[in-house]
């Protein structure tokens, strides 16, 4: 397990799989859990009911009920999330919906890599970057985003224990210990 603070999930992860049946049937629930967790991240009164052990169990049920339905989450989605409310984890679906994408890229051959840069990437810098790694390392790459003002310029790609550092931090500082190693040798 990749995420920091995810190895709960992985009992879930592997549930899920077992009774979706393929990891195309996995990729269809991800929409409609999307929605619920969504929902759960944008509205702090579901996330304090929940939660709150002064409600019960019943009521708790009814609520995910109801916001499996909104989203029109088939079953097998609904039986997860009353698994993770049962077992008072509903408040970290993201985390288990971020343990299901890693899966399902393990199942299909896709790597991840990270990009960092100051500025977001346009679409065109994106699938370059994407290309040049899969043709390096001959799989499917996919790529997450972070934004880093301290590179001040460029970017920085990770994939696996690989680090290509294109940004003038970087650079500034090969330049700075070139000229300190020079001004120690004159």
């Amino acid at each position: 397990m990749k995420a920091a603070g995810s190895a709960f999930a992985r009992p879930y992860v592997d549930a899920l799989f077992a009774v979706a049946g393929s990891p195309d049937a996995v990729e269809a629930l991800l929409p409609s859990l999307d929605t619920v967790a969504r929902a759960l991240q944008g509205s702090e009164e579901l996330r304090d009911f929940l939660a709150n052990p002064g409600y019960g169990r019943t009521q708790k049920r009814g609520l995910v009920a109801a916001l499996a339905e909104t989203a029109k989450a088939p079953e097998v989605a609904g039986r997860l999330l009353r698994a993770l409310l049962d077992r008072g984890r509903i408040l970290k679906l993201a985390n288990v919906l971020e343990a299901i994408r890693e899966q399902l890229d393990v199942e299909r051959g896709v790597v991840q890599a990270t990009v960092r840069s100051v500025a977001p990437l346009g679409e065109d810098a994106e699938k370059g970057i994407r290309e040049a790694l899969e043709a390096r390392t001959g799989t499917r790459v996919r790529l997450r985003t972070e934004l880093d003002p301290s590179l001040l310029s460029g970017f920085v790609v990770r994939l696996g224990s690989e680090v290509f550092d294109a940004s003038l931090s970087h650079r500034l500082t090969r330049a700075r210990k070139a000229l300190e190693g020079a001004s120690g040798a004159a």
